[in-house]
């Protein structure tokens, strides 16, 4: 609609969010209990389980590269920050990049999701208080990405990296 964000459920029925002037929709979807729209300037996050909208301000350079919405969480890349979004709540989540920090690479699941970039491997999984991350040595090479039961594994030259929505984090094998 012009103006405003709306989103409705047989819950809540119509709930809306107004734009501000010259706040722009770049892209909106929904999926389980999430609806999210990015705008020029925010990201608003629609919870059907807290039945309300939570927005989270973009920076003023920062522009948004990816979104994945899954039924129980989303998630928005942008060139500074990765954006989680849990819908079980409607709480959004922050995890800033490095300066020359690039993510490689991005893999989800229903259970959670993992950024791989030229520094780190980041997770994400909606039972998390947050983002948890595995810094990469200098010389280590990811060999895959593999989904397992729920679990995320990604196999490095040196180690086995495991992230579930039941861990509170990264699991480490040698």
């Amino acid at each position: 609609e012009s103006g405003s964000a709306v989103a409705t459920s047989p819950l809540s029925g119509r709930r809306e969010i107004p734009l501000g002037v010259q706040e722009v929709v770049i892209s909106s979807g929904a999926s389980g209990l999430n609806g999210i729209v990015v705008t020029s300037r925010r990201l608003l996050g629609f919870s059907n389980r807290a039945l309300t909208w939570v927005k989270i301000e973009l920076g003023v350079n920062e522009k948004t590269f990816e979104r994945k919405i899954l039924p129980t969480f989303a998630l928005v890349r942008t060139n500074h920050n990765l954006y989680g979004f849990r819908g079980v709540n409607g709480l959004w989540l922050k995890e800033a990049l490095g300066v020359r920090e690039q993510v490689h690479r991005f893999y989800s699941n229903d259970y959670g999701a993992v950024f791989i970039t030229n520094e780190r491997v980041v997770g994400f999984t909606p039972l998390l208080g947050g983002f948890a991350s595995k810094p990469l040595n200098m010389h280590e090479q990811i060999v895959g990405v593999d989904n397992d039961n729920g679990l995320i594994l990604v196999s490095t030259t040196r180690r086995t990296l495991v992230l579930g929505s039941r861990l509170s984090g990264w699991e480490e094998f040698e």
